[in-house]
């Protein structure tokens, strides 16, 4: 079966914490010595109690929204914050088809502080990989025309005991239906400038080109975004949230109008500098749904600014396609090619 399902969801560390103390440390991490907006003080302890509900609601309705589902593979799109490659090599896009490893996640760590990445064996999450899958997807994208760096090695430069980025890490057990759940893993650059990174149309072709090489495949597949959205931690708008742009990019996926994104990262803005470039892959998701059923509106999403974390928090799903969706889309292909 070909991608049938598509989701993205923010990954920020501190979404996972559940206390106001845990809240507050991470705030002070990010965003000590940058001015903060006046909102920031409204997230009191009432505040944060409400807000941890809710998140934790959000990831728990992704979780039932990819179990119902049933994928028997998740090809996942998330960027690297120098936690794989460092600056002597920042591919802009990267496929890893090597062995199962392990991730770090951040799951309420500065709840209970001070304790670091390391220090907790419960903070590692294992990470199965579908390696055939992962050189099946390489090999078309190659042949379509993107440069895609392979990776067969778990942090193939800085050699950490992070292992995957936490764009992965984050997101596995709070999401995934089991944690043997095998993924794809797709490393886009996310953060690092954007003369030379992809931009919004580019992403859609890549999304494209991801749906139109799984058709090939007889496995029911997902396809899922990590990142985002607005957020500048330790930038100069640390603390700081465009609840406007995340509405509006949220509105085109509702709205079903993935070329309404084809123009962001096409030019230098500040509101695109930093983790915001995240969107990405959203973007890349969104796209390979569209390929298989154009129009295709997202079904469900939440949103909201959380200034403490610096980050506008989204999560986002398409109700899967159906089979006569499928059998639509071959039809329409068959024509085309036909012409």
């Amino acid at each position: 079966m070909p991608i049938m399902m598509a989701a993205a969801s923010s990954h920020a560390p501190g979404l996972y914490n559940q206390t106001y103390e845990g809240w507050q440390r991470i705030h002070e991490w990010l965003n000590t010595g940058h001015t903060q907006p006046p909102e920031t003080a409204l997230e009191d302890q009432a505040w944060v109690a409400a807000t941890a509900v809710r998140q934790k609601s959000n990831f728990d309705r992704m979780k039932k929204a990819y179990t119902d589902f049933k994928p028997d593979v998740i090809i996942t799109i998330f960027g690297d914050q120098r936690e794989w490659f460092d600056k002597s090599n920042i591919p802009n896009l990267v496929v890893y088809r090597g062995p199962d490893s392990y991730a770090h996640q951040a799951t309420g760590r500065y709840d209970q502080f001070p304790v670091l990445p390391g220090e907790a064996e419960e903070l590692y999450v294992p990470i199965v990989i579908d390696r055939d899958m992962a050189s099946f997807v390489l090999d078309g994208l190659v042949r379509l025309g993107f440069d895609a760096g392979i990776s067969d090695v778990v942090d193939p430069q800085l050699r950490t005991k992070l292992g995957f980025p936490h764009g992965l890490g984050n997101m596995t057990s709070y999401t995934h239906p089991e944690i043997e759940t095998p993924v794809v893993p797709i490393i886009l650059n996310v953060d690092n400038g954007p003369p030379v990174m992809m931009s919004g149309k580019r992403c859609i072709e890549l999304g494209r080109a991801i749906a139109q090489i799984c058709e090939k495949s007889d496995k029911r597949i997902l396809i899922t975004g990590s990142g985002g959205m607005s957020h500048n931690p330790m930038g100069v708008r640390s603390g700081w949230v465009d609840e406007v742009q995340d509405n509006e990019f949220l509105k085109q996926l509702h709205d079903g109008n993935i070329e309404g994104l084809s123009s962001w990262f096409s030019f230098r803005s500040e509101q695109f500098d930093g983790a915001g470039g995240e969107l990405r892959t959203w973007i890349v998701a969104a796209a390979a749904m569209d390929y298989m059923k154009p129009g295709h509106k997202a079904a469900w999403s939440d949103y909201f600014a959380a200034r403490k974390t610096t980050t506008g928090c989204g999560w986002v799903y398409y109700d899967p396609i159906s089979t006569e969706d499928v059998a639509v889309h071959n039809a329409d292909q068959a024509r085309a090619l036909a012409r």
